[in-house]
């Protein structure tokens, strides 16, 4: 909708560069497996009281969240900011710095190739390289992936929004890391 060349018509996206299905707007919000928080009341919901930086403006929902982003605005040489005992980076966040910890203790090892990692769900996800296991499906056209993240980026390929064009052959992208595939692959090889 907010593109000069889309209009809303029937509740399906239209636009000069749009794919050649149109696709029900709800469609590109929930496809990835995550849930969607349903916010009710309308306008009364969108004032509910929020929590402002005074030094950015930024405003968040709860006074905890403010406080955790309050942090990012200390100096790396304040007294407040901690170093890594390991490898000697310096955070000014507390919760970024307890992440940080955790990549020095990769206790989570693969039993097929041997690699360690952090968390367990960093393991959960490597082993789908081993199994070959893709249970994250696109509604629209079916194609699989190991991952979540890969799964959201390909449903920009579905957008009626396509900014990226390739100089040569007019191929337009939604992700400006499809164009430089292409661009890889396709239109310039050997060039």
């Amino acid at each position: 909708p907010d593109s000069p060349h889309s209009g809303m018509a029937g509740g399906y996206i239209n636009g000069d560069a749009a794919v050649s299905e149109g696709y029900a707007v709800d469609a590109f919000f929930i496809t990835d497996g995550r849930s969607r928080r349903k916010v009710s009341g309308g306008a009364a919901a969108r004032n509910l009281p929020r929590h402002t930086c005074g030094e950015c403006g930024k405003s968040y929902a709860t006074s905890s969240n403010l406080s955790r982003h309050k942090q990012t605005h200390r100096s790396l040489d304040s007294k407040m900011a901690k170093k890594c005992p390991t490898c000697g980076k310096v955070y000014v966040s507390m919760p970024a710095m307890a992440m940080h910890l955790l990549t020095h203790d990769l206790k989570h090892k693969c039993q097929v190739c041997g690699k360690a990692f952090s968390r367990p769900w960093l393991l959960q996800g490597h082993m789908r390289s081993h199994t070959g296991e893709k249970p994250f499906g696109c509604a629209h056209c079916g194609k699989a992936f190991a991952d979540r993240s890969n799964l959201r980026a390909h449903m920009q390929t579905h957008s009626a929004f396509k900014h990226y064009k390739c100089k040569q052959c007019e191929k337009t992208f939604a992700l400006k890391s499809y164009l430089n595939k292409h661009y890889e692959s396709a239109c310039f090889k050997g060039a």
